[in-house]
């Protein structure tokens, strides 16, 4: 048998840091379960129903996501001031008062540290004329997005005996220091625990602001899971009446899963005759092992692939994850996935960038997931939408009675704060 690799012409042939809802709670429900009427508390199931921001790009909806909002240090003489409108605006300083929930105040530090860090991420995108609207903006966002947490922060106050909220406090240090503060350094882009401190201070904040909120937002998602009734069990019936409903997103197109060695002509000076010659040479080895072990399966280049392949995966073996009909831009490479036989090695393709070997490992049809594989997860979504509902019935309650005030949107009645909470919910 001869080998196809050959030296002819060269035109032939891709932490839960709130693990700790246990630790939290179990310091008060022995004086305060009872008068709530609540069975004793088990472990919470992740994720709880409000967390943190681990993305300050992304302001969070209410109520799945609360933000953590550190409180200033030495903050200077608070103002409340009017609503903010496009002909008053001002730029807001740290220790202005910015939002009012339930007798709380909301300083404009307790969120400027994530507002400053995107503003200096984005520096370069935003004019220069443009910053302080920018700032505001983000700043809003941040602020309402605080609303939920503080609500439910103040609930809980009011039905926790105060002696209890030291030992709880205590019991959050932990968690803190294994958990946020590694989290922090890794989205703050720093080394270690020292420059998180002197980050944070650079952006208007102070690590003890940082654990203070934490405190809080884990407290209020906490208190939020023990408030929430359980939803109902969900019946086989609705199960099998959501796929019905749903069918169109369990069919799959035909996906490919496989392995490449390539040569790019850029590491030849384009010299696409020095760069056949290298990838015929590969091939004649990897050729030899298949031809001597015809029903070979599982990966074989990822030897030689760590070593000399240009892929973008030559440091996983070469080998490609699950791709989809059609999903390359190569045509030469989306036709040789699904028309070569699993563990069949292909002849020397060309693509515009260079030459290519690839072999398929394994291979799936188009078709559609059954009923019997699709229906844990779709329990796990009906589960979650009813868990979601009943929280989001909870959080209307409590802004019911609220007495809310922000700087940009003055005195909010219940009514119109659950409508704006509902706005930024559907954003």
């Amino acid at each position: 048998m001869t080998s196809p690799f050959n030296s002819r012409d060269h035109q032939d042939c891709r932490k839960s840091a709130l693990y700790l809802a246990a630790m939290v709670m179990c310091v008060f429900l022995s004086d305060s379960s009872k008068a709530l009427g609540q069975a004793a508390f088990a472990p919470p199931p992740p994720p709880s129903p409000v967390r943190g921001v681990y993305d300050p790009a992304q302001p969070p909806p209410s109520p799945a996501v609360i933000a953590p909002q550190p409180v200033a240090q030495t903050p200077r003489v608070a103002t409340e001031s009017n609503s903010i409108t496009p002909t008053n605006a001002q730029p807001i300083e740290g220790g202005e008062i910015v939002a009012r929930v339930d007798g709380q105040i909301v300083l404009a530090s307790d969120v400027l540290w994530q507002v400053n860090q995107l503003i200096e991420a984005n520096r370069d995108r935003i004019p220069p004329s443009e910053i302080e609207k920018a700032r505001r903006g983000l700043l809003q966002q941040q602020v309402m997005g605080l609303v939920d947490t503080k609500l439910l922060y103040a609930d809980f106050r009011r039905n926790v005996p105060p002696e209890n909220i030291p030992n709880i406090e205590e019991n959050l240090a932990q968690p803190f220091e294994e958990h946020e503060i590694p989290r922090l350094i890794e989205m703050l882009e720093v080394k270690d625990r020292l420059d998180l401190v002197n980050k944070l201070e650079s952006l208007e904040s102070s690590l003890a602001d940082v654990h203070r909120q934490f405190n809080e937002r884990t407290i209020a998602g906490e208190w939020l899971r023990q408030k929430t009734p359980k939803p109902k069990q969900v019946t086989h019936e609705q199960l099998l009446d959501y796929y019905q409903e749903h069918l169109p997103e369990y069919d799959y197109p035909s996906q490919a899963k496989w392995e490449e060695f390539m040569v790019r002509f850029s590491r030849f000076d384009g010299d696409r005759t020095a760069a056949w010659q290298e990838i015929a040479e590969i091939g004649n080895q990897v050729w030899q092992q298949v031809s001597q072990h015809p029903s070979l399966r599982g990966p074989i280049f990822t030897e030689i692939a760590k070593q000399k392949s240009h892929g973008f995966t030559a440091d996983k073996g070469g080998q490609q994850d699950w791709t989809t009909k059609g999903a390359l831009r190569s045509k030469t490479l989306n036709t040789a996935l699904f028309s070569l036989q699993v563990g069949q090695l292909s002849n020397i393709l060309e693509t515009e960038s260079g030459f290519h070997i690839i072999r398929i490992l394994e291979r799936k049809d188009a078709g559609r997931t059954p009923f019997t594989e699709a229906q844990a997860d779709i329990r796990k979504k009906l589960e979650y939408g009813g868990q979601q509902v009943l929280v989001e019935l909870e959080l209307e309650k409590l802004r019911k009675h609220s007495r809310v005030w922000t700087v940009f949107e003055g005195d909010l009645s219940g009514p119109r704060l659950s409508e704006i909470m509902n706005q930024r919910k559907r954003r």
